[in-house]
């Protein structure tokens, strides 16, 4: 009854806010995936290694392998989750590792738990603290305590699967010159029996991580580099791992994705796993620990609460708008229909055709815009502000294509969203999503950057005319060329320019 009272709760404090539809809408959609997720447990007991398999993981003994220290700051922590935790730490495959747990409980229960575990098991450091610090502190107190070359992140009532650290030290030797890794992850019921939800991520996405923090679990770094970025701060107290992770990539080098399933984050009635409205000083202090990072990096933007726990959306700062002959800006022209974008001063539009896979033939001496907007839409209106959130994404350093979020005339999303590296064995897609829906973990509302570009895309009239220059038909004499939208994508990541996704600009298809 007391689950149903706070589901009760959480659902008229939303519809305040949000109203009655958005509700529903968010109701049908996690039935939705949770018939999409329903083969997950299946999958994932059939993609688990054999006992050989395992018992090979045993047997690799590398003499060069290096030392993992797992950080674990227990707090109260109830007898059965700490003792699980602890067995699946020592039930790993790989034996070059040691626990460390920073207890900051005023009662003895953790101490009294771990009695017997520590006169077995030597790798297994443990401090009661004098007092509580804090989260963040207590972290620090666990990281002083390490001695390995890499140090993980885990909480006191988490799971590992037995292959985790085998998977993470096969990585780090892989990757020689990377110092920060991080896992998949799913979430486990509070008594183990049932694994649902995976989170099958993608590789490094800077831009997705401003807006929510994808990597959390199972996130290894570098000691050296742990200690040289200063820990853990206690002023991101509930979003201490989401500020440790900025500062730990914003140090450069490669960020490593290892696309397996390590990692259950327990689900419980106190845990935002179960109930993301238990922690929410942790969602403010995520989007302190956002803005804090833009500071470091000198990017000028504003970070702002979605509707949804955890997620953020980072409203950058572009160059004032110039006004058009006609005295309106671009966002007052925009405003109404997307069919406004044709002809105006400083853009070109070019259509192309659904049915052709994303082939566009257009003449080469147009291409002399500041920008041109390449869409399969001709009739359409967009949201107040379209060019504009485009145009300031396409400002950005680094950035090549900006992609806006599309819906056909059946109010579905028209096109995929593709980031790299994501596993995806359910076969979860954005495509064809309802208008109102978030998708899997939020990616269609998200800001991230893509593999390739959506059905609506901004990019500057320079970059173009070097992409043509690149192009099979680039040096011929013809006025006309064809281009592979494909290719064009990738050609502009080759090229070094990122393809990022600006959802907040949005073209729904008129009939």
């Amino acid at each position: 009854m007391e689950n149903i009272g706070g589901l009760l709760g959480r659902g008229i404090r939303y519809v305040r806010q949000y109203g009655a539809v958005q509700l529903y809408r968010k109701i049908q959609e996690r039935r939705q995936l949770n018939r999409l997720e329903a083969p997950y447990q299946a999958w994932l007991t059939r993609s688990q290694p054999g006992i050989e398999k395992l018992k090979a993981q045993r047997e690799d003994k590398d003499p060069l392998a290096p030392r993992i220290s797992i950080l674990v700051p227990a707090y109260e922590t109830p007898r059965e989750f700490l003792l699980e935790m602890v067995e699946s730490v020592r039930n790993q495959t790989y034996e070059n590792w040691e626990l460390c747990i920073a207890d900051g409980s005023k009662s003895n229960q953790v101490e009294k738990a771990l009695e017997k575990v520590l006169g077995q098991e030597p790798r297994i450091c443990y401090q009661h603290l004098k007092e509580n610090g804090g989260i963040s502190q207590n972290t620090n107190a666990a990281l002083a305590m390490a001695h390995g070359e890499y140090v993980a992140l885990l909480d006191h009532d988490d799971l590992l699967f037995p292959q985790t650290l085998y998977e993470v030290a096969k990585a780090i030797k892989k990757n020689p010159q990377a110092e920060v890794f991080y896992t998949d992850e799913d979430k486990v019921s509070f008594d183990t029996k049932r694994h649902f939800q995976p989170h099958f991520k993608p590789d490094f996405n800077l831009e997705l991580l401003r807006s929510n923090n994808y990597i959390c679990h199972f996130f290894v770094v570098n000691r050296e580099r742990a200690q040289r970025v200063g820990g853990f701060l206690s002023e991101f107290d509930g979003a201490q791992d989401y500020d440790f992770i900025f500062r730990c990539v914003e140090q450069g080098g490669p960020v490593v994705h290892i696309p397996e399933i390590l990692y259950s984050w327990r689900s419980h009635a106190s845990s935002t796993a179960a109930d993301p409205e238990s922690k929410l000083y942790a969602y403010q202090a995520g989007r302190r620990a956002v803005a804090a990072h833009l500071a470091r990096l000198g990017e000028t933007g504003q970070v702002v609460d979605t509707e949804n726990y955890g997620f953020y959306r980072v409203k950058y700062r572009g160059k004032k708008a110039r006004r058009e002959e006609n005295g309106k800006t671009q966002k007052q022209v925009l405003i109404n229909s997307f069919e406004n974008l044709h002809g105006q001063k400083g853009i070109k539009v070019v259509y192309y055709g659904k049915v052709r896979n994303k082939i566009v033939t257009f003449r080469k001496r147009d291409v002399t815009d500041d920008y041109v907007l390449f869409t399969c839409v001709k009739k359409g209106k967009v949201t107040p502000g379209f060019f504009r959130e485009l145009r300031v994404a396409c400002e950005r350093p680094g950035v090549g294509m900006a992609c806006a979020r599309v819906y056909d005339v059946h109010g579905r999303l028209s096109h995929s969203v593709v980031m790299a590296g994501v596993r995806n064995p359910l076969g979860i897609t954005m495509k064809g999503l309802k208008k109102g829906y978030l998708g899997y973990f939020h990616r269609a509302c998200l800001q991230q950057e893509l593999l390739e570009p959506t059905d609506c895309f901004l990019i500057k009239g320079k970059l173009l005319e070097e992409l043509l220059r690149l192009y099979k038909e680039g040096d011929s004499d013809k006025d006309t060329v064809t281009v592979d939208m494909v290719w064009m994508g990738a050609q502009v990541r080759e090229m070094g320019h990122r393809i990022v996704y600006e959802p907040w600009a949005v073209l729904y298809e008129q009939r």
